[in-house]
């Protein structure tokens, strides 16, 4: 049963008031803080300390200002490595999208999504996977341009809401975007809350009144069909997908980001490092112990021995004495370094920096260092291989819409052509013995030297159809040469 125009904007501002407060945003937008650098430690204020002080009754904290004291704060991007990382494992090189089946119309929707993996598709996957990592979910929204071409971008998943099925948890029955619109009005830069409520067959375009309420600014479907003769339009069609045109790709089972493990690490790590920082800056190389001199000012004798490197003494009980500081450098060095290890090890990343890495070790140590690794990268694997599936089919109606070709029956299978880090002989040689075994798209996918895996395969047909032309026509010219000299005989 639908929902009246009433319900639906008691609903936006009850869930638009449930977004703003919702924890799993908040969690959102600290991954992609944490993404860009932007970490806590940068909001604290390290010239101010709790310190105790012993009162009648017992102690007491009390917050000490020092403005004298540096306060420089280090963020340390640990987070954008461990994502850029995972990002990079899983789609630096292109996936491979292959139509199972045999015949002309298999080959032709082949060819059809080799140019539709072009340098966007590229770009759309990186975004799409590091949005995911930082988020836990992202969404690929799958619409037609103003020119009716099938186009696809990117809506962050901090702005979408959605209501699933009451049977089945897994299946999306409306998306709603809250969003804010920039304007000019005047001369003064302003902002519009609005709202967008999709369905499997319209969408419906709501703005913020002020208070918090939502009111109804217009209705379309999912994309129009105009008929026109002669520059004029005589007929339009409404269409929908008949499905909700936004993909989302999960992080993983729960939809957590990669930051929630590590988090407290990286601010632990952070405030260390800038701790031990001002301290380093604020370091005084030498200080004064001075007894004695009469009641002579502590600051006239640290004068007289900064102009003159002496002083003279009248008090028998006084003196100087200069002192060091020392500071406890390689304890804090080792702290850094345990939580350092402990970043990459409940971040599952790979330490390039570590030590052991310089021993060049073979394929299979290679392997084992990877292990932790990819089993985060295994945990996003499956969402993202059935979110490209997912894409593809979108590819596949709007082909067939234009000529019938039933692309949408082809069972499209997509192979994430990872970049791992190995030995390249060892890799090739695998793949040498592994032909026969193993089908050629796979092993393509594998070998060192291919990033663009389709393109790759389209060269590689081209080239040995050229082959082929060549041969026969070396044998067509060998045969004309022939006969030309038996004529003559």
């Amino acid at each position: 049963m639908g929902r009246t125009e009433e319900e639906k904007r008691k609903m936006l501002t009850a869930l638009a008031q449930e977004a703003a407060a919702d924890p799993r945003r908040q969690k959102m937008e600290e991954g992609e803080r944490y993404f860009s650098c932007r970490h806590d430690v940068l909001n604290q204020n390290l010239r101010e300390k709790l310190i105790d002080e012993t009162e009648e009754g017992g102690e007491k904290l009390k917050r000490f200002y020092n403005p004298n004291r540096s306060n420089f704060r280090v963020a340390n991007p640990f987070h954008r490595i461990l994502v850029t990382q995972k990002t990079a494992f899983l789609v630096n090189r292109e996936p491979s999208l292959i139509v199972t089946g045999e015949g002309t119309a298999y080959q032709q929707y082949r060819d059809e999504l080799s140019q539709f993996a072009d340098e966007k598709f590229g770009e759309i996957l990186y975004r799409w996977v590091v949005g995911a990592s930082n988020k836990g979910v992202e969404y690929v929204h799958v619409y037609y341009d103003d020119t009716g071409k099938l186009d696809y971008c990117i809506v962050p998943a901090e702005e979408i809401t959605v209501l699933y099925d009451e049977k089945d948890r897994e299946k999306m029955t409306d998306v709603i975007r809250f969003y804010e619109s920039e304007y000019w009005e005047n001369g003064v830069h302003k902002y519009q809350k609005k709202a967008e409520w999709w369905t499997k067959d319209d969408v419906t375009y709501y703005t913020e009144s002020g208070n918090g309420s939502y009111h109804k600014v217009g209705d379309s479907p999912h994309w129009n069909v105009s008929f026109q003769i002669d520059g004029k339009e005589v007929a339009r069609e409404s269409h929908g997908w008949g499905r909700l045109p936004f993909i989302p790709l999960k992080n993983n089972e729960r939809e957590e980001s990669d930051l929630t493990l590590i988090k407290g690490l990286v601010d632990a790590y952070d405030l260390i490092s800038s701790e031990g920082t001002n301290n380093l800056l604020d370091l005084v190389d030498l200080y004064w112990v001075i007894r004695g001199y009469g009641g002579e000012a502590a600051g006239s004798i640290a004068k007289k021995l900064a102009i003159n490197k002496a002083v003279h003494i009248d008090d028998s009980e006084g003196g100087v004495e200069a002192k060091q500081v020392q500071l406890p450098v390689e304890a804090r060095i080792q702290w850094l370094n345990m939580l350092r290890r402990d970043i990459f090890h409940f971040g599952m990343g790979v330490d390039t920096d570590n030590e052991d890495w310089q021993k060049a070790p073979s394929g299979v140590a290679l392997k084992m260092r990877y292990s932790s690794f990819k089993l985060k990268a295994g945990s996003i694997a499956p969402y993202l291989r059935k979110a490209i599936g997912q894409l593809c089919s979108f590819v596949a109606e709007d082909l067939d819409r234009k000529d019938g070709g039933g692309r949408s029956k082809m069972q499209v299978q997509v192979i994430l052509n990872e970049s791992d880090m190995s030995d390249d002989l060892e890799t090739v040689q695998i793949i040498n013995l592994s032909k026969g075994l193993v089908s050629d798209e796979t092993l393509l996918g594998k070998h060192p030297f291919v990033r663009d895996v389709n393109a790759e395969r389209k060269q590689l047909e081209l080239e040995k159809k050229e082959e082929q032309d060549g041969g026969k026509n070396g044998r067509n010219s060998r045969s004309r040469k022939i006969g030309a000299a038996g004529s003559g005989k």
